[in-house]
Parts: C-alpha cells; structure tokens; sequence
C-alpha cells in the first residue's frame, strides 16, 4: 500500500507542477495510518523539484515527525501537515501550492466569487487566511496554523503559499486546481462587473451529483508527463569555454521567462588564471544581439577591458562599454544581466517601488533601486558614469524607459535577481488590480537570507524545464 501511495503522491506533484499549482516549491503528503503519512522532500542540494520527483524520492515520517525512511530532509514546514492530520482525522493528503491566482488572492481582503460549479461548495465561505509571510515550523505555529483552517477546505498563507486538503491526493489536488480556476474567473469578473454566482444550495446539490474522486484519479494519471529528466551538469565558471556556457544557459533562461528577448546582455568575467591572482589578460565575455533564448555558447563574444572584441563570430554590442566600466570599478562582480522586462520597467516609470509581497523575489525588491531617469541606449560616457554612480556599491541599477542591470558574484544570482524580480512585481500587479496587497511581515522578512532557496537551486530546477 505503501509503495501505490507513494507513487500516487510522486503523481499528484508531477501533475500539480503541469497545470502550473507548483514550481520548485510546493510539496505533497498522504497518510499511510493512524501514525504514520508519506511526503515530498524539502528543497536542498540533490533534491528532486516537483516535476522530477518519483516515488522512491518520497519519505515516510510518524505523526510526531520522525523520518523513518528516505535519503532527503523533509519540508521546512513538516510541522503543518502534522499538526492537520492529527487535529482532522478526515484528512488524508495535504498540498502545499505556490498557484498563482489563489497567491494574489492571498494577499488582498478580497473573496473568492463560486462562478464556475466545480469547486463552488468550497468557497460558499470565506477561505480562512494564516500569517504574513513567515515559515511556519514550529508546534506552536502549526497548531495555530490547524485552528485557524479549521473544517475548512483550504487556507491562505498570505505571502507564502496555498494549503489544500482533501480525503486522498486526487481530491486535494481537484480542489487546488478548482479554485485557481475560480479565482481566475473572479479576478476577471471583477475587470467587466457583476456576475452570478452559484449559490449554496446550488453548489451542495452540484456537489452531490458531480463523478467521483476515481474519475479524476484516472484523468490525472492520462495526463501525468512522468518524472523529467535532471538537466546537464552546471559547467564551472573555472574555463573559458565553461563561463561562455554559463552565459548562454543564463540567456536562455531569462529568455523563456520574458525578461529578455534579443536586444538585451549577460556577460561574466572570465577566470583568474592559477598563481597570478587576476585574468591575464583582463577580458570579459558577452552575449551576441540576436535571439537569446536560442544563443550557443560558442557564439558568445571576448571583450578586452578597453572595450575591443576580441574574439567571437558575431560582434557584441555597444552595451558592451557599460558592462567593461562595471567590471572595472567593481572586482566583486563576476556577472551582468540586463533585462527589458515589463513590470519591472512599468513600476519605475511610475515612480513605485514594487513591495515585498511574497517570499520568493523579496530579498531582490527590498534593495534600494537608483533610477537613471533619462530615457538613454547608455553607449556615451556621460550616461554610462552616472549610471556607474548610481550603482556604487549595490547589485542592481534601473534605466528608465530602457531596463534593468543586476550584478552579482555568480551568474546563478544574477540570473535569479532578474527573474525574480519580474515574477513578483507580475504577483504585486494582479494583487493590485483586487485590493491593497499587504507586504511581508518583518519576521518574515528577518528569515528569508537563511530560509530561501539558493540562487543554484532556482538555476537546476529552471534548466530542467
């Protein structure tokens, strides 16, 4: 039973990752017994994001949190999923979702409308809400945690996640997927005006009729894409070639997020030879102009500090004289990104700042951002000293009207900061459109340098996808 249950599970993340409920973070439990439930893993160097995760990566715990099999550490959070099993005996799996309408919802004092039948007997009252952001890993917390839900359904983690549980793995997993859709259509409802609704004893009526949890059960394992392959090693930034590699992931990568498309640059310091303790010579490598997201490593162009290309099949671009003057005045940058997002260029513009209103991109919107406020290509060096100045010592620098520059030690930070940003400005946008987001708490805030995930961890599970 066990070992069903356990792929059942390894199933349920895989789905829930399709249909767009999880990324790297999200996770999954089940009871197995009165005493005893299977889950995911925690985030941690080696383990299996949602999408890759097979049964023999899931471990089994006791009620009182003890790992009795499995060779990764459980979720930060295990404390949450114990404290429900133990408080609702009904209960027997619980997800954990980071979906992106229900996280907007999270945020603002705003209801969910029951527009669509399915799923409109769980929000015929309002969604119980827990926390401002932090990690609940304490008994105490997760049994508050347990309080608040109560017999409910599912439970906000404002600024956090997405609590769904249900009688197995495919009823919890049909009711996150019900209620993204529903707070889909409600955000959209809200832009044309009123709506009916499904009300009570429609929704109770409908409920009764609907096909049972098999049906989905089956729909979930047609369409479950099966573990994905873990992607190729990250090269070293130690080698010529492995730091030209590293640029063209990193392309990539911002490229199937949006943020940049052909017009923008990733550029990386190349490696201090052994015994000299500087580059010899002093050069840096940079993108090409033309399609990022389809860029080859051996396409990435030398630059020498005077700004000269060096070598390369296709020349680099102008932009390449701001990306030297960094380089030089900051030994502690090994990295540049520089982006064309939309709301990260949209919020500027508007003389905003983008709040810190989840986890995930906080530590990057909480930096202070200097504006260039000169609509400029930043090829002259007037612009390009301002700009420099503008950037003293922090890790990310703005151009109104033009985009966003982001320097970090290592390729993996950089390329997160860049994607991180976007992604939560998108989150503090759609929250917007509902209500008044509420920001992180401070405790939540005070933790996140040590509870996050780590720049390479976003890195492995973005170039396995």
């Amino acid at each position: 039973m066990a070992h069903v249950l356990a792929e059942e599970l390894a199933r349920t993340l895989r789905v829930a990752h399709l249909l767009g409920l999880v990324s790297l973070l999200g996770h999954a439990s089940v009871r197995v017994g009165p005493e005893k439930i299977l889950v995911s893993p925690g985030r941690a160097p080696g383990s299996p994001p949602p999408n890759r995760l097979r049964a023999d990566d899931v471990l089994s715990v006791t009620l009182d949190g003890r790992v009795l099999e499995g060779g990764y550490p459980a979720p930060r959070d295990l404390v949450v999923h114990l404290a429900i099993y133990r408080a609702r005996p009904e209960v027997g799996a619980v997800l954990h979702t980071h979906q992106p309408e229900m996280l907007a919802f999270g945020l603002v004092e705003r209801e969910l409308l029951p527009l669509a039948h399915q799923g409109a007997d769980l929000i015929q009252s309002p969604l119980p809400r827990f926390g401002s952001g932090e990690l609940v890993t304490t008994q105490v917390q997760a049994d508050a945690l347990a309080q608040t839900m109560g017999a409910a359904a599912a439970c906000h983690l404002p600024g956090h996640g997405f609590l769904v549980v249900g009688t197995g793995l495919a009823e919890a997993l049909c009711r996150a997927q019900q209620l993204e859709e529903q707070a889909r259509m409600t955000r959209l409802a809200i832009s044309i005006g009123q709506a009916k609704t499904v009300n009570r004893s429609q929704a109770d009526r409908i409920a009764g009729q609907r096909a049972g949890m098999e049906d989905f059960r089956t729909y979930y394992a047609a369409i479950d894409p099966g573990p994905a392959p873990a992607p190729p090693p990250t090269p070293t930034a130690d080698t010529g070639a492995g730091v030209k590699e590293l640029v063209a992931r990193s392309c990539h990568l911002l490229c199937r997020f949006g943020v940049v498309r052909h017009l923008e640059h990733v550029s990386h310091r190349l490696p201090v030879c052994q015994g000299t303790g500087r580059p010899e010579p002093d050069r840096f490598v940079i993108s090409p102009r033309g399609d990022l997201g389809q860029v080859r490593a051996e396409e990435v162009a030398t630059v020498d500090m005077a700004g000269n290309w060096v070598d390369g099949p296709l020349e680099p671009p102008p932009f390449r004289f701001l990306h030297r003057d960094i380089f030089r005045a900051r030994p502690d940058v090994r990295a540049i990104v520089h982006t064309h997002e939309t709301y990260g260029r949209l919020y500027p513009a508007a003389g905003l700042a983008i709040p810190p209103v989840h986890r995930t991109g906080a530590l990057v919107v909480r930096q202070p951002l200097p504006v260039y406020d000169v609509p400029d290509l930043i090829f002259d060096q007037e612009p390009r000293q301002a700009v420099l100045t503008l950037l003293g010592d922090g890790p990310i620098v703005h151009e109104r009207a033009h985009g966003t520059d982001y320097v970090a030690a290592t390729i993996e930070e950089a390329t997160a900061a860049a994607i991180h940003r976007e992604w939560i400005a998108e989150l503090y946008h759609r929250a917007a459109q509902l209500g008044a987001p509420r920001a992180l708490s401070d405790a939540a805030l005070k933790g996140l340098p040590r509870e996050g995930p780590a720049a390479s961890l976003w890195w492995d599970y973005w170039l396995g996808l």
